[in-house]
């Protein structure tokens, strides 16, 4: 059998049903009307001759042609969005969103700097930022959730589609005054003290392993959180101490509302990379964005904030 071309509105219905598992949330998600939604699910069931979704007592279960369906055409219309993206990008400004990934750590003064930087020499492009570890962003940007991210990695060789920005030493965090100016802690230090750490898995607990196993030590781990806020907040209220780079707490520091050592022996220095997708070529904007942050990195926080 043949199928004539598809109807884009019966396509964008379709996903956002998948995507929802519910008629009433795909509709309130595409802005139309619930019966609107129905049609068009009806009207592309019947121009493929099978049933795409299963009613559910709370919502839609999908069909095994739904299954198979769903992620060719979200890839289509992915594919489509671009192409007309770039056809309008043709002799003019980059214009479009831009999807960004970022891990706490590194999201201020970073993400600031870049608004304000793509607002002004941008204005066409459309930024929307994503805070999360470097796990759940590179599932994202596996997933075409996110176009860009910024992630943390320790002593490994980049990836294709990955590019060093910047080393960074990781601080031993801790109350105000704990620590003096300059001070260093070395890692059986570390391990008397008692930690809040992110919530495995997680790139810096795994870095962590190999020198713990080395000293024969075992990190006290007394509470986990993947909130940076939720992170802090149990340093200065309750005396736990965690591991970040300096420039995750650079505005605490400067304040006196933390205090940092840096831990040696073993150091366990952090790679800040940028990565982009391998399997759908970038936009203009996105391209655009990638290189303001290089030049934000290099220029005005690797020589000041975050040293």
């Amino acid at each position: 059998m043949t199928v004539p071309g598809m109807n884009l509105h019966r396509i964008e219905a379709f996903l956002a049903v998948v995507e929802a598992r519910s008629i009433s949330r795909a509709a309130a998600q595409i802005e139309v009307a619930q019966s609107v939604v129905s049609r068009h699910v009806a009207a592309l069931e019947a121009q493929l001759g099978c049933r795409l979704f299963e009613r559910t007592g709370r919502g839609v279960a999908l069909t095994q042609a739904a299954e198979r369906l769903a992620p060719r055409l979200r890839a289509a219309l992915e594919e489509m969005q671009r192409a007309t993206g770039e056809a309008a990008e043709i002799g003019n400004e980059p214009s479009g969103l831009v999807r960004l990934g970022v891990v706490p750590s590194a999201a201020r003064p970073l993400v600031g700097l870049l608004h304000q930087r793509i607002a002004a020499r941008h204005p066409r492009i459309g930024l929307q930022f994503v805070e999360g570890f470097s796990n759940p962003l590179e599932e994202m940007m596996a997933d075409g959730r996110i176009d860009l991210a910024i992630v943390n990695r320790f002593g490994r060789v980049p990836r294709r589609g990955e590019e060093k920005l910047c080393t960074i030493d990781s601080m031993v965090i801790g109350a105000p005054g704990v620590f003096k100016a300059g001070q260093e802690l070395s890692f059986r230090q570390l391990a008397e003290r008692p930690l809040v750490m992110a919530i495995r898995p997680n790139a810096l607990r795994v870095a962590l392993d190999l020198p713990s196993k080395k000293a024969g030590v075992q990190l006290r781990v007394a509470a986990e959180s993947d909130s940076l806020l939720i992170m802090k907040d149990l340093v200065v209220q309750s005396g736990l101490f965690t591991v970040l780079p300096r420039q995750a707490v650079h505005e605490e520091l400067a304040l006196g509302l933390l205090s940092a050592a840096r831990l040696i022996k073993p150091t366990v220095p952090r790679t800040l990379s940028l990565v982009s997708s391998v399997k759908r070529p970038g936009s203009a904007a996105t391209r655009a964005v990638a290189r303001e942050l290089r030049d934000i990195v290099q220029r005005e926080l690797v020589k000041s904030a975050w040293r």
